[in-house]
């Protein structure tokens, strides 16, 4: 039924959770456009979405460690890596992201390794509902949002220090005389 054996199960039953991910994002950005919800944040936003296409495996939680070492085969990395990258770009186009620059490829690495990493914790948690799956994923979005509110800090900041000395440079030129025009 398989020509790739299990890897073609796994790969299908991935395939088939992040089309069902999918509708869950379109229907819920659909009632946000009527009116019918409100928007949430992108950090809530993502983290709900990672979750709930997490929850999908939890069914199947005890082969799911041995289901990932097959889609670590080397024949299997292609589309295990093309399903993974599908799966980001949506959540990222249904946060409402629409860059076309390098952001585009920075937010996809970041929820890339948040997803994998979610992943990892959940196949080891013993907590009740996994609990700490959850309150890892929280911690991670929470960095990102950190590292973005740094990053335009460092940006502004930046700014600031270009602008002041090209401030000092103009006030030196004006005190030096060499500012003026013959």
């Amino acid at each position: 039924m398989f020509n790739n054996g299990a890897g073609d199960l796994v790969l299908h039953f991935i395939a088939q959770c992040n089309s069902q991910l999918t509708e869950i994002l379109a229907e819920q950005h659909n009632q946000v456009q009527l009116g019918q919800a409100e928007p949430k944040k992108t950090a809530e936003f993502l983290r709900d979405a990672v979750e709930t296409r997490l929850r999908m495996y939890i069914p199947y939680i005890e082969s799911w460690p041995q289901a990932m070492s097959i889609l670590l085969l080397p024949h299997n990395i292609p589309d295990s890596l093309k399903h993974l990258s599908t799966l980001v770009d949506d959540i990222w186009y249904y946060a409402g992201d629409r860059s076309t620059d390098m952001n585009w490829y920075t937010k996809r690495a970041a929820l890339t390794g948040i997803y994998n990493t979610t992943e990892l914790v959940m196949v080891q948690d013993s907590s009740p509902d996994f609990q700490d799956t959850w309150n890892f994923l929280d911690n991670r979005i929470q960095d990102v949002v950190n590292m973005a509110t740094t990053a335009k800090q460092v940006q502004s900041t930046g700014e600031a220090v270009v602008q002041g000395i090209m401030g000092a440079a103009f006030t030196l030129k004006n005190l030096t005389g060499l500012n003026q025009k013959r």
